[in-house]
């Protein structure tokens, strides 16, 4: 979680950067090589403004990872950070070849944290974190309740994701009709509507 709110926050701060660009602030030595070392013209201006599209996808991208949001399936986030550490590895070497010696001396270390911070993040994969509620099984489907409907036998809300690898064994609960539930804490990776048991529930 920590390695990926470092990430984003660089990303934030790179961001404010673009956009003073794009508004025409006189720092182009440290961008695109440094071929205008002042204000940009306006094609790398308009670029410059993309960037910060480009930079917010890979902080969706990072976050969805670190299960803050959950905006992709984590089968393409696992994918999409692999070719984020790639280009941003890539970015390490196009700074530090740069023409501007303004732009190798801070860009690159940028870059390199940027790099190692990514590769970090997709070796770990999907970060499980910790929630507590009811789970309910309605002799199909184990579903963690987001929502606990008023009604006999209990009933979960419409968007209360499926549970996967859920064992009742040893664990107490109640019965009501063909429906087993109870109260508990655990750890899951969440992917949008499903919750993939890490621990056991307590």
């Amino acid at each position: 979680m920590i390695i990926a709110l470092v990430f984003v926050a660089v990303l934030v701060l790179l961001c404010a950067f673009q956009v003073a660009l794009a508004l025409g602030a006189p720092w182009g030595r440290f961008a695109w090589g440094g071929q205008h070392p002042d204000v940009l013209p306006t094609g790398f201006r308009v670029a410059s403004a993309v960037s910060v599209l480009v930079y917010a996808f890979l902080a969706l991208v990072v976050l969805d990872l670190a299960g803050v949001l959950d905006p992709f399936p984590n089968s393409f986030s696992r994918v999409a950070m692999w070719v984020i550490a790639g280009v941003l590895a890539l970015g390490v070497v196009m700074n530090a070849i740069s023409r501007s010696k303004p732009e190798r001396l801070v860009m690159t270390p940028v870059a390199l944290a940027l790099a190692v911070l990514a590769l970090v993040i997709a070796l770990r994969g999907p970060v499980p974190r910790t929630v507590e509620g009811m789970v309910l099984d309605d002799g199909g489907t184990v579903r963690f309740c987001t929502v606990v409907l008023e009604s006999y036998p209990p009933q979960c809300g419409p968007d209360s994701p499926r549970v996967a690898n859920w064992d009742w064994s040893g664990l107490d609960h109640e019965e009501h009709e063909s429906i087993r539930c109870g109260t508990y804490r655990f750890t899951a990776v969440v992917d949008q509507s499903t919750m993939t048991v890490v621990t056991r529930p307590s």
